[in-house]
């Protein structure tokens, strides 16, 4: 078995080879998605190690290229994301042989830490790689019809719709949401990732596998979300939240919000809107119309691994430094 960098002749290749080993599930597998999330990224384009046999494609590991701000600081990230084992050659430690390399070579090329929120199938494997759990992502939560929702619960039927149709409207860009990063600061005390005009267009509004909508005044705040579907009720995932003009200590910002807010999940038959616990506590003078359900840790397991944070790792490993949002967390 040979494993070699991946090059741009290799892309339908590997596109085969994804379809082969997970099929298309809830996530199409295609250039275009490709080259969207491995290539465009504004971070840097995707690391992919490719596994050989005998001059046929049979595995594929890649990290995407992530930047978190830390105490004014910029640390290179990677998350472990797409891995695809051919059919006939599972049982020969390919994912593993893959990650392993991966992870020397992202060392040496100063990556500072690995992070990713694996399945309960696929984290016990990193942790044997020496992956480390953080633990689950804290969740803010407001239920807007707790009645309405406690009767969808005791008779919903099935499980949410498997078709292919977004829930959230189609919502065009205005140019002025990106002109508002030029002036974003983040809390340097938490680790935030790197935002940036380019990485709001990459991440929400270029997006090709959701539709994602905006909230905002164009002066002093910026919300993010998408609707998901469940098979009794609608989420509204408020996935990322930006202030701008030091708009948190205005105590009429959460009215504002609010009014942005509420009337979508109205128009939209939302009972239920989600929103990162970490990034709440940050925000929190600004979103009291979230209400009083206490943050809790209900959200993905997120897990670490360092490369070369060294003395640091351990910070990392405690929540309370960090200020993720919901769509650094996300699967996509």
């Amino acid at each position: 078995m040979q494993i070699r960098p991946a090059t741009s002749q290799d892309k339908p290749a590997m596109i085969e080879l994804l379809k082969k080993s997970l099929g298309e599930g809830l996530i199409p597998k295609s250039e275009a998605l490709w080259t969207w999330k491995h290539e465009q990224n504004p971070f840097g384009a995707s690391f992919v190690l490719l596994a050989e046999e005998n001059g046929a494609l049979i595995g594929l590991r890649a990290f995407m290229q992530w930047q978190w701000k830390w105490n004014n600081t910029v640390y290179k990230a990677i998350r472990a994301v797409d891995t695809a084992t051919h059919p006939d050659h599972q049982g020969k430690g390919i994912f593993k042989k893959l990650t392993l390399k991966q992870l020397e070579l992202c060392k040496q090329q100063g990556i500072h830490f690995v992070f990713n929120t694996p399945n309960d199938q696929s984290r016990p494997g990193y942790l044997k790689m020496g992956w480390v759990q953080q633990g689950r992502m804290p969740l803010k939560l407001k239920v807007l019809n707790p009645i309405g929702l406690a009767y969808a619960l005791a008779f919903k039927k099935g499980p949410a719709s498997s078709g292919t149709e977004d829930p959230t409207p189609t919502q065009l860009w205005d140019p002025k949401v990106f002109s508002l990063m030029d002036n974003y600061k983040s809390n340097s005390e938490l680790v935030n990732t790197e935002l940036s005009a380019a990485y709001i267009r990459w991440r929400y509004a270029d997006n090709p596998l959701f539709n994602y909508n905006y909230f905002t005044d164009f002066e002093n705040f910026l919300l993010i979300g998408r609707i998901k579907s469940h098979s009794f009720t609608r989420e509204l995932r408020l996935v990322d939240c930006m202030l701008f003009n030091n708009a948190s200590t205005n105590r009429r910002i959460n009215s504002q919000i609010s009014k942005a807010v509420l009337p979508y999940c109205k128009q939209n038959q939302i009972k239920v809107i989600s929103f990162s616990g970490q990034q709440y506590q940050s925000h929190r003078s600004a979103l009291g119309f979230m209400g009083i359900i206490p943050v809790q840790n209900r959200g993905p397991i997120v897990t670490l691994r360092d490369l070369n944070m060294n003395e640091q790792f351990p910070k990392l490993l405690d929540i309370k430094n960090w200020g993720y949002s919901l769509g650094d967390m996300e699967l996509f």
